[in-house]
């Protein structure tokens, strides 16, 4: 049997962050909509056959805003037409502002056994121009009544790269994670995105830090999560010993993944598809498969060779040389040793004659150096 993570999107937000790129609907009645997850769930239930699921991941939007009996029923609904293993890592993402005891009870109850809460800074006035809904001190509030309902796996979102931050906020933020101690830290810089309130301000770019100040951002911080025994994995990653994100990881090993809800992907048995960003199509009928696909097709080899390089360099432990020559056929180093080359003497990736990872540095321009191996590729 091979292992499945799963993926369930919630589109609901209480409001829409000025940076937010994901598919999420400010001010939408959630009513119905686990019914809906449920349906769908139950009509793909052959995709879980022969395969066993050790990871669930609730995402969003703010899958907190469901009342928790939904969150309950739909981890049920997963048990029941999928074999769900008695360790599997299970997380649901919140947001401070929609977090209180009971839920944080009822999800223990339900099998919830690791949150991952946005922080995104610990600047009062960052959060505001972010458009979050919660303060530095209700998200205190937030992770130690997490603590208190015994929750011991639990990830912290910040952001680095803020219009008009400095070293100094930043290092605020960082020295306030370090108070409150979790297990895993998801460190992200700002990307603005087209279509949002952010991507509209025709002025947002010189707002941000410089470039010399970001990188300063990074590697700082990078190394001061290090000293706090939280060691990096994956570029904007960083846990304790055993706390890695497993369903993550799966992303990042292109293992296979299953998605439910309007905008969730999927990679089944070199399958990859899709649905539409669609709410209204998706609650009227979530067991439609044909109208709400989106991307549909089946992957060639060459093409998970190549998606399994690009998605491994996001890794400390990078592309491994046996594990790609066993699942392609291929010798990593006689097919990428002229593009990787340069980037080995400007160390900005690295070997230990195992594997190919890229350095600190390296992961700074990180797309920069995929592209060109994605270029690579192509010729």
């Amino acid at each position: 049997m091979n292992a499945l993570g799963v993926y369930i999107h919630v589109p609901f937000c209480k409001s829409k962050c000025a940076y937010c790129d994901f598919y999420s609907l400010a001010h939408r009645d959630p009513a119905g909509y686990a019914d809906a997850l449920i349906r769908q769930i139950k009509s793909k239930r052959s995709a879980f056959h022969g395969k066993f699921v050790d990871s669930i991941f609730i995402g969003g939007g703010t899958p907190s805003l469901l009342p928790p009996e939904d969150i309950a029923d739909v981890i049920d609904a997963l048990r029941s037409y999928a074999d769900v293993t008695k360790n599997a890592e299970i997380t649901i993402e919140a947001n401070p502002g929609t977090l209180d005891s009971a839920r944080l009870s009822a999800y223990r109850t339900a099998g919830v056994n690791r949150l991952s809460i946005g922080l995104q800074s610990a600047d009062d006035e960052e959060l505001f121009m972010l458009s979050r809904i919660h303060t530095k001190k209700e998200f205190e509030q937030s992770f130690m009544l997490a603590r208190v309902e015994g929750f011991d796996n639990i990830n912290v979102d910040i952001m680095y790269a803020l219009p008009f931050q400095t070293l100094e906020k930043i290092t605020r933020t960082l020295e306030f994670v370090a108070d409150i101690s979790p297990e895993h830290v998801s460190f992200y810089g700002l990307k603005i995105e087209e279509n949002t309130p952010f991507g509209r301000h025709p002025n947002i770019d010189h707002t941000l830090p410089d470039e010399d100040t970001q990188v300063k951002m990074y590697i700082n911080s990078c190394k001061f999560f290090e000293a706090l025994g939280l060691k990096q994995y994956e570029i904007s990653n960083f846990a304790r010993s055993g706390r890695e994100c497993r369903h993550n990881l799966k992303y990042w090993q292109n293992l296979d993944f299953i998605g439910f809800g309007p905008g969730a992907h999927s990679m089944v048995d070199m399958r990859m598809y899709s649905y539409k960003r669609d709410l209204s199509l998706f609650m009227a009928d979530p067991t439609n498969e044909a109208a709400l696909l989106d991307d549909d097709y089946e992957m060639s080899v060459r093409a998970a060779a190549v998606q399994y390089v690009m998605l491994a360099m996001r890794t400390t432990r990078g592309v491994n040389k046996s594990e790609y020559f066993s699942r392609f056929g291929v010798d990593f180093e006689k097919k990428y040793g002229a593009a990787i080359a340069p980037y080995v003497e400007k160390k900005l990736m690295a070997t230990d004659g195992e594997s190919y990872h890229l350095t600190r540095r390296g992961m700074l321009v990180s797309n920069m150096i995929l592209s060109d191996l994605l270029d690579f590729e192509e010729k």
